[in-house]
């Protein structure tokens, strides 16, 4: 496959809307398959959503959905995204994997995790959305792992590496927060600020980590793998933990799992925080060039992401909301956007005068997405598979 073709844009071309399911209404139709903690299916890709279903996700502790942002768009999501299906696979072997008494005999499985992720990525498939945004507290740890892990591969092969150093930085990417297995679930998921104590605690993870490892795996992994694990904290200044590496000390392996690491966190809902817009946490990490992660790092991210994924709901500078259709790779801070409710399309590296002002709110999309999603296509419901039971 030709490099051109695997830096596509993490969301570029098939991104959905991601609901939060507090927002939820009745009518609005799933555009990709929802999965449980334990990676069974519960819903399908477009099921309409019913009063019961959304109280059934909620008891599930689903904290959001990809939904149909606009009628008649589903043709927008593409083959080429890497499975929900996967991810959820992944999450449940690695969490299987650390929770196993066994865990330096049964390390092959982690392995062969990796290597799915890898081997959709080198296929093709992008990253899109994420398995926290459709996980509860208690998994938090593992689904971002497995974020974080599809993300860094495929920011690794923008960069160039080859299989085998894929395996490694994948490898260490999905055990980069080991740690947080002990510490105390209260201070990870406490919706207040930490106290210095908390932090430190906190701050405890990616040396606990690095241990456990060392302890019943380290024949099993390679020292780059167990350099992420102990390094995805630090930062180019020097400002990060455990050991205050800056600049050169900080390998390019760890520097790929750190950012995407940032990246996961910010654009991914929890308990206690909402998701920041993609381009707002593009924009804050763009700033931190050659403060937190040095500047080759954030002309890669910058070469893999573009602030407003297809599919975002955008209010414009002239007062009409619109709907991200495309990018300009050269400009991906002026996108291609279709004006709602008319047959206008804008490409804005041509409309100098229009600027995007905002994302939409979560309120503001869900009406939206509700006065459309009611209307059209009540026909496209997909079998209910796996979910007869989510209700018990």
């Amino acid at each position: 496959m030709k490099r051109q073709e695997i830096t596509a844009i993490f969301g570029r071309e098939h991104q959905e809307m991601k609901m939060p399911v507090s927002h939820l209404t009745p009518g609005m139709r799933l555009l990709r398959p929802v999965y449980g903690l334990r990676g069974q299916l519960l819903l399908n890709r477009g099921v309409e959503l019913t009063s019961s279903y959304i109280e059934a996700l909620q008891k599930h502790r689903v904290l959001a959905v990809s939904i149909e942002s606009v009628p008649d768009l589903d043709d927008i999501v593409a083959e080429n995204t890497l499975e929900e299906r996967i991810r959820a696979q992944a999450m449940v072997s690695i969490k299987k994997w650390t929770e196993s008494r066994k865990r330096s005999v049964e390390f092959s499985s982690v392995v062969d995790t990796v290597g799915s992720i890898i081997s959709e990525i080198l296929s093709g498939k992008t990253p899109s959305g994420g398995l926290a945004e459709i996980s509860a507290a208690d998994v938090y740890t593992f689904a971002h792992s497995v974020d974080v892990c599809a993300f860094a591969v495929f920011l690794g092969v923008n960069y160039g590496y080859k299989k085998n150093a894929l395996l490694r930085l994948g490898i260490g990417s999905i055990l980069h927060d080991l740690g947080k297995v002990k510490v105390n679930p209260d201070i990870l998921n406490k919706t207040s600020s930490l106290t210095e104590e908390e932090y430190e605690e906190i701050k405890r993870h990616p040396a606990m980590g690095y241990d456990m490892l060392l302890d019943d795996a380290s024949r099993h992994l390679s020292d780059s793998s167990l350099e992420i694990v102990l390094g995805h904290h630090e930062r180019h200044n020097g400002r990060g933990y455990p050991r205050g590496l800056a600049g050169d000390e900080i390998s390019d392996m760890v520097a790929i799992c750190a950012i995407s690491d940032v990246y996961n966190a910010m654009t991914t809902d929890r308990v206690y925080r909402k998701a920041l817009p993609v381009n707002e946490v593009y924009e804050m990490i763009t700033g931190l060039g050659d403060i937190n992660f040095k500047h080759d790092l954030i002309k890669l991210l910058q070469s893999s992401v573009y602030p407003y994924p297809v599919e975002t709901l955008v209010m414009l500078s002239t007062g009409q909301t619109g709907l991200i259709t495309g990018n300009n790779r050269n400009l991906p801070l002026r996108p291609i956007v279709a004006i709602l409710n008319t047959s206008e399309k804008l490409d804005l590296s041509r409309e100098l005068s229009v600027v995007i002002e905002r994302t939409l709110t979560a309120d503001e999309a869900a009406s939206v997405i509700i006065k459309g999603a009611l209307t059209t296509r009540h026909n496209s419901v997909i079998p209910v598979s796996g979910f007869k039971n989510i209700s018990e």
